[in-house]
């Protein structure tokens, strides 16, 4: 399905480019992207109305890609800032997923359409900031105090913000993989505690899957798959593993631990028949609300979701160990794109805002994403918050274990190969070897390119 996906995409952008050949004026081009042809698809059109006098207008174009309900808590955070600053207007325009909000972007270089600040998922900032069209962020940090200024975040959160020795962004929508369990089947099965290693989480999953006439009525575990490998990205570096070369050229996914990594996958499915072989990303969390899942691996950004939407007690923990613990901290970043000096000014106070303590924290209380500067946990609101919710603070000291979320100029092409192949793989097509070893050798040459 990622490849047909990627193929219209693909002619969505060759469409785009025909227009600009044209001898007469012609509307901007459509974004690339989602598999039907519709309006939201569309670069988001430039706010028009000119802005009072003295008064900076910023674009800002924003992904919630855990659902479309916490872009009313942006809103309402983007209100908080206008009002705060009299002498700039943020526009905001909420963009869908991730890679929607990557479409969108390069439809909108293409038609001369680009927001002014964007929040963009991990690996898309290497794929962006070759292209020119991003703002390094070097010189505004060191007119706020330079380190530090950057040492007020989790230095986990800051992996994926450099490129070529650039600063790029600044760390925002956060979160890390983790296990959720569902504690009245827990208490049901006789299970006393959460699982701490591998092995424990296996025997687990065992216990709590339920058939009814030969069919899987509830899995003992979900592990879905999603587009940024991020769960398998977790397993291997808790194999001891690594994914990339430091100089982003070399995969190491023909390696032990990421061969181990999909050994473990491989056996829930087809060994132990605890988990299915394809569970779609956005399924998940909804299969573990309905309790069609006793457990699932899923974004810490989550739990707001959960305690909407459960109905039974359950809680969360680090995702069981193997040789150790290890993630890949996701989400999004927030980031600049060129503009002039006016607007590049306002857009990094907007950023500035957007990350402080006070006001991560209030996007922490809100979504389950991490906020991102420990400051923020100190607040009084927060202490509070996580003394009613302490399972929250799984999430920061997962950050402990954190390690680089894979990224390069044209890593995407990379990700989607793994995906597929690991679907190929878990689906019984190809032997996890070999298709590791596939992945790797024409990974590889992609990044070569």
């Amino acid at each position: 399905m990622k490849r047909m996906y990627w193929l219209i995409g693909t002619l969505l952008v060759l469409a785009l480019l025909l227009p600009a050949c044209a001898p007469t004026a012609a509307p901007p081009p459509a974004a690339q992207g989602q598999p039907t042809a519709a309006p939201a698809t569309a670069a988001p059109s430039q706010p028009t109305a000119a802005p009072a006098a003295g008064k900076v207008t910023v674009t800002y174009w924003f992904p919630v890609d855990l659902g479309g309900g916490l872009a009313k808590v942006m809103d309402s955070m983007v209100a908080k800032f206008n009002g705060a600053h009299p002498n700039i207007e943020v526009k905001a325009v909420y963009t869908g997923n991730y890679d929607a909000t990557l479409q969108k972007i390069q439809a909108g270089q293409l038609a001369g359409n680009l927001p002014d600040v964007a929040v963009v998922v991990n690996e898309h900032t290497q794929t962006l900031a070759p292209l020119g069209i991003l703002e390094p962020l070097d010189s505004f940090v060191q007119a706020d105090g330079g380190k530090k200024f950057t040492d007020q975040y989790f230095p986990a959160l800051l992996l994926n913000s450099y490129l070529n020795g650039k600063m790029y962004s600044l760390p925002f929508q956060r979160s890390v993989p983790v296990l959720y369990y569902n504690k009245d089947l827990f208490d049901q099965a006789g299970i006393s505690k959460p699982p701490e290693t591998w092995d424990e989480m296996e025997q687990d999953a065992i216990k709590l899957t339920e058939k009814q006439g030969g069919q899987v009525s509830r899995w003992g575990i979900e592990v879905p798959l999603e587009a940024y490998n991020w769960i398998y990205y977790a397993f291997v570096y808790e194999a001891g593993g690594k994914i990339i070369s430091d100089d982003l050229k070399t995969l190491y996914l023909d390696q032990p631990p990421a061969i181990e990594a999909m050994n473990y996958w491989n056996k829930l499915v087809n060994t132990d028949h605890v988990t299915a072989a394809y569970t779609p990303w956005a399924q998940a969390s909804q299969d573990f609300a309905a309790q069609k899942t006793a457990m699932v691996i899923y974004s810490s950004g989550s739990q707001a979701f959960f305690r909407d939407s459960a109905k039974f007690k359950w809680s969360l923990v680090k995702i069981p160990q193997d040789k150790q613990y290890g993630v890949a901290p996701g989400g999004g970043k927030i980031l600049m794109f060129k503009k002039d000096a006016a607007t590049e000014k306002a857009a990094w106070e907007f950023m500035k805002w957007m990350t402080s303590p006070e006001e991560t924290a209030f996007w922490s209380m809100n979504s389950g994403y991490i906020a991102v500067q420990p400051a923020a946990w100190d607040l009084p609101v927060m202490k509070d918050y996580a003394k009613k919710y302490p399972e929250v603070l799984v999430t920061v000291d997962q950050l402990k274990n954190a390690y680089y979320e894979p990224g390069a100029p044209n890593y995407t092409k990379v990700r989607d190969l793994l995906h597929d192949t690991t679907q190929d793989i878990l689906s019984g097509k190809i032997s996890v070897t070999d298709g590791l070893k596939k992945v790797t050798q024409e990974g590889n040459k992609l990044l070569s390119q």
